[in-house]
């Protein structure tokens, strides 16, 4: 529901992820219910561990340090739920000019849970939702270790978190702040060429700040069939120059009907060579340098916008924002080939959709192939924010419906 896919030729022998990708309402409805249940069971769980830990006895200094680390870690996995959570079911926290929303104190955010159990509360506000997130991250801040396996929670990646958090939220000074520290922490580590390949590789890397394990196969249902292939290639807007040394890593080739295609690479390029990814990048050094160059180019310094993301770019073997013979980018035009090539970075990791709804862009969806933009999805549509699955509404009253989706709480 992004901004990252195009349709191909076999889009339409699944119905169901053809709806998906149009926005069709029963379509994201379905996937609202899943979301919904899969987060707040992490919440559950981390809720759970909250209200035992303080009984657990630590018998010596060993013990207290691992008993402070796995509090910090819980809080942190709570926050990003609650996170994924709030940028799902509740409308941007910030007005279309990118300022913070003044209605942020009146806007419905997400339910908010501090203890195990039955219970039926309203949702938040919006802006006690970020409140509450920001409290658990800072806490863990405070306590968090530096675990070196790419499958735990990190001081630098709670940082990184914080930098993500505000950035959405809109407080610009704050999300610098916090990605700055990620980068001085990260430091060239996982933005060189080496490093961008190991990445996306089977173990675990010191390149990435935090990834999630798994031992399933990942991404496997973009392919409809080896015969056939994707049901999704990556849009017009996700390519690669040939000096892009990203472009053999994020990006793969594959006959579909009778031509080469440009199709998705990273888990995609994994699965059709027979690896199964290990982990899942969830936090990558890039993101932290693409929300401080945002930052810089929202709080008017533009040249260290410009600077950061070039000293990327020029890394990786692509074009710079900024050439010889042109006027330098400023103003929403600087901004928006940042939000562009973060588009290109982090196609197919769930980045875009986030970024487009936070920024007010519309949706583009297009044909087959990305040959043309069929149709696009306003700001303004209702279907940008997620419903309220009918599994929570049906039995807690207190609960309000999002703009625009229906509330049946009789229906058999």
């Amino acid at each position: 529901i992004g901004p990252d896919f195009a349709p191909t030729s076999v889009t339409g022998r699944d119905m169901q992820q053809k709806n998906l990708y149009s926005y069709q309402d029963k379509a994201l409805t379905s996937l609202a219910e899943d979301l919904w249940a899969g987060y707040y069971t992490t919440v559950a769980l981390c809720d759970a561990l909250l209200d035992r830990l303080p009984a657990v006895v630590a018998t010596t200094a060993e013990l207290t340090t691992e008993r402070t680390a796995i509090e910090a870690e819980t809080k942190a996995l709570k926050a990003l739920a609650l996170f994924q959570l709030l940028r799902l079911f509740a409308p941007p926290l910030t007005a279309v000019d990118a300022s913070p929303s003044s209605d942020m104190a009146s806007t419905p955010g997400i339910i908010l849970t501090d203890h195990l159990g039955l219970k039926f509360p309203a949702r938040a506000t919006a802006e006690e939702s970020v409140a509450e997130i920001r409290r658990l991250l800072t806490e863990a801040e405070a306590t968090a270790g530096q675990p070196t396996r790419n499958g735990w929670l990190s001081l630098t990646a709670v940082r990184y978190a914080l930098a993500e958090l505000e950035l959405y939220a809109g407080r610009y000074a704050e999300a610098l702040a916090w990605a700055e520290r990620v980068l001085a922490e990260t430091g060239t580590r996982g933005l060189s060429a080496t490093d961008i390949v190991a990445q996306w590789q089977v173990g675990s890397t010191a390149a990435r700040i935090f990834a999630f394990y798994t031992d399933e196969v990942y991404y496997a249902s973009i392919q409809y069939s080896v015969a056939d292939g994707d049901l999704f290639v990556p849009a017009p807007t996700v390519a690669f120059a040939t000096t892009d040394v990203r472009r053999g890593i994020y990006a793969d080739t594959l006959t579909m009907g009778g031509t080469r295609r440009d199709i998705l690479g990273k888990y995609n390029r994994l699965n059709k060579r027979g690896t199964n990814a290990q982990y899942i990048n969830a936090m990558r050094p890039a993101g932290a340098l693409f929300i401080a160059a945002e930052a810089q180019a929202r709080l008017g310094n533009e040249t260290a916008a410009r600077e950061l993301i070039d000293s990327y770019l020029t890394g990786v073997g692509a074009s710079p924002l900024s050439s010889e013979d042109a006027s330098p980018l400023s103003g929403t035009a600087l901004i928006d080939a940042i939000l562009d090539e973060k588009l290109r970075e982090f196609a197919g990791e769930g980045v875009a959709y986030f970024d487009w709804k936070r920024t007010h862009r519309p949706m583009p969806r297009y044909s087959n192939w990305g040959t043309a933009v069929s149709t696009t999805i306003p700001a303004t549509d209702y279907r940008r924010t997620l419903p309220i699955p009918r599994s929570e509404y049906r039995y807690n009253e207190a609960v309000v419906q999002n703009e625009g989706w229906p509330i049946n709480r009789d229906q058999q």
